[in-house]
């Protein structure tokens, strides 16, 4: 993880230790979990790329550190949980709807000692009722076109939050789409360059918020 450990520092400025600890924990974590069910591709052999990939938008943006979020298809923890690792004070839920994924995740955040974090089994689109319009940032990790991502998560967010999602490639169609589906959203996209050592390639957030 000496990568990771490199980006935190130099792009970050994040040096503390136990940081680094709990990420290498973070790692044995999932990859113990992952020789019984594909919470990553099984050809991964470290979590380092997609920690990078999850974390990177915080160069460029200032996250509020005592904020409620919710992790929409969060897979094995991306991005919500290296977010925790990174700044305790946050507030994290993890939604997926695969059952074993939320039996792995829930054994991975009690070992890694993560106070005020859950992992719920649902799809994000059923949840409105119990937690209407409760968290300030919705999070997620190229997990759906953003039209859909809007549609399950508009009754989640609180009246001043937003959501930030992690995309690549050309998005120009996906943002059309939303446009035209909700013409009172507001959508901005942060690009960012970085070393190629790092393997964050052509990553963008996207930040949407209801109007």
């Amino acid at each position: 993880m000496k990568l990771l450990e490199k980006f935190l520092e130099e792009e970050l400025g994040i040096t503390d230790g136990g940081i680094r600890n709990k990420f290498e924990e973070y790692n044995s974590l999932v990859l113990g979990w992952n020789s019984k069910i594909n919470l990553i591709s099984r050809k991964n052999e470290s979590i380092e790329d997609i920690v990078l990939n999850s974390v990177f938008f915080l160069k460029n943006y200032d996250l509020k550190f005592d904020s409620e979020i919710l992790d929409i298809g969060t897979g094995g923890g991306f991005p919500g949980i290296p977010l925790k690792i990174l700044f305790s004070g946050l507030r994290v839920t993890l939604v997926d709807s695969i059952r074993k994924k939320i039996i792995a995740l829930s054994d991975i955040i009690g070992r890694l000692n993560l106070s005020d974090t859950k992992a719920v089994c649902g799809r994000a689109e059923e949840l409105s009722d119990m937690f209407r319009k409760r968290y300030d940032y919705i999070v997620s990790k190229s997990v759906a076109p953003l039209t859909n991502l809007v549609a399950w998560s508009k009754e989640l967010l609180k009246d001043n939050g937003e959501m930030l999602c992690i995309k690549g490639g050309n998005l120009e169609s996906e943002i059309s789409g939303l446009k035209r589906a909700y013409p009172n959203v507001s959508v901005g996209i942060l690009e960012h360059s970085f070393d190629k050592i790092y393997k964050i390639d052509d990553k963008k957030l996207v930040i949407i918020k209801m109007l």
